[in-house]
């Protein structure tokens, strides 16, 4: 098999491929073999239909036959022949194919570039001095209470706003009670909407042991289809009210909730906390920008199905975003063209980005070992078995790390996680080796 390489562009490649006559014949007598065994024409037996007959009546079904078979094989030996690694599907065009003759035709594809990174040892990055204000501190003491908050059962007080109350209930509509109307031990925090908007309202200044009817409008656009623009009549009883209670900010709380002796030790340690977030934040972000610096400094043609794989990616996150924001996202355009537009825009930049780091690593002589990539699967499986993963709710003994291995143990899949462990190599090695220097705020006198 001939084969000839044709660079169209630093991305795009077109693999001329010929076939000996003699394989394209083999493969046409295989052919016509295996459609005779099926053919039942009348007038013959079936698999005694003679050969010419097939030939003239169903050559075009021949050709066809025989080009499915032999393009798909050919091309994937004219890769390995000429060492290449294709990024996108081939568009297989000027196919030739006539009796007797080679067959021939050409496969067009797209290739990570041949890419050269310049100076990118000593990268100039600024960034700020980082601290943590007392008044941080202070939220992070009052969202520790806030966790640790218990409700406690008060007898003869009202309820109000942010107590938890403990209902039976019954509902109706004109007199007859309806599916899930009706329920015992009902838990509800008054001033959180979570049964039917106006419900908990009604419960406002009820106390333990008492009763009441009442009757709840539905609205119109009610997720509830048949109570929606209906009244709601409701029958509860209160059985418990229990008042939000914080607990005191002292030594003993502290140990219950740092694990350390002091309110001034467990300041200390959420003030250290704060300031590791910070830096790791701070991290992310002047590696950020250590990428948009090398990405402008390079040209890089970057293949098509990069960006379009980059992209469906991203709109994939953005639908996941979505999902857990309850529908929208702040700044986020609306119109699904806009979105597209964007998906691309910012898949053709984490394309190039790959691409850089993929050739720092090969210019530095960087590699992956098998206890780097199994640390990493072993990772990735306990974060999918610590949830909270969809797949966590069908698994409650945390078996989905199990689904991580299994996946990981298919080759494409492996390989893209080692091509992402390099690629981080990559950026770990360009910020190690950035000119990092510390910005000054200054005050300039009225």
């Amino acid at each position: 098999m001939k084969v000839t390489v044709e660079e169209l562009s630093p991305s795009r490649r077109a693999l001329h491929i010929e076939l000996p006559p003699d394989r394209v014949a083999a493969r046409l007598e295989a052919t016509i073999r295996e459609l005779s065994q099926k053919l039942q024409l009348p007038g013959f037996r079936k698999g005694k239909v003679p050969r010419e007959i097939i030939q003239r009546r169903f050559e075009a079904d021949v050709k066809e036959e025989v080009l499915r078979e032999l393009i798909p094989d050919s091309y994937r030996e004219a890769l390995a022949q000429a060492a290449l690694q294709p990024v996108s599907q081939p568009q297989v065009d000027d196919v030739q194919f006539h009796a007797g003759e080679p067959l021939r035709y050409r496969a067009v594809v797209e290739v990570k570039p041949s890419v050269e990174v310049r100076d990118y040892r000593g990268i100039t990055l600024t960034r700020d001095k980082l601290a943590v204000a007392d008044q941080e501190v202070d939220r992070a003491l009052e969202y520790l209470r806030e966790e640790a908050a218990e409700y406690v059962p008060m007898e003869g007080w009202p309820a109000v706003r942010d107590d938890l109350v403990i209902l039976d209930h019954e509902a109706s509509l004109h007199g007859k009670p309806f599916k899930g109307g009706s329920g015992k031990n009902l838990a509800l925090i008054l001033g959180r909407e979570g049964y039917l908007p106006g419900f908990t309202e009604q419960i406002l200044g009820m106390q333990k042991g008492e009763g009441k009817h009442f009757v709840v409008n539905v609205p119109a656009d009610s997720p509830r289809k048949d109570l929606a623009g209906r009244a709601v009549d409701f029958r509860v009883t209160v059985k418990e009210v229990k008042k939000r209670r914080l607990p005191e900010l002292n030594d003993e709380f502290a140990k219950s909730a740092g694990d350390v002796e002091t309110v001034a030790a467990l300041r200390e340690k959420l003030r250290q906390d704060l300031l590791a977030r910070k830096t790791r934040e701070q991290e992310s972000g002047l590696k950020r920008s250590l990428l948009e610096k090398l990405a402008a400094a390079h040209e890089v043609e970057v293949p098509e199905a990069m960006v379009e794989s980059e992209a469906a990616s991203i709109l994939e996150e953005m639908l996941i975003t979505l999902r857990a924001s309850g529908g929208r996202i702040e700044g986020l355009a609306q119109d699904p063209e806009a979105l597209r537009a964007k998906a691309r825009d910012a898949g053709r930049r984490r394309a190039k980005e790959s691409l850089l780091l993929e050739a720092v690593a090969t210019q530095e002589g960087l590699t992956v070992g098998e206890a780097e990539i199994e640390a990493e699967i072993e990772a990735m499986s306990r974060a999918y078995s610590a949830g909270p993963h969809p797949a966590e709710r069908d698994d409650p003994h945390g078996k989905g790390g199990v689904d991580v291995r299994r996946a990981m143990q298919d080759p494409a899949r492996r390989a893209g996680l080692t091509t992402r462990l390099l690629q981080r190599k990559a950026l770990d090695l360009l910020f190690q080796h950035a000119t990092i220097t510390e910005s000054y705020n200054l005050i300039v006198p009225a």
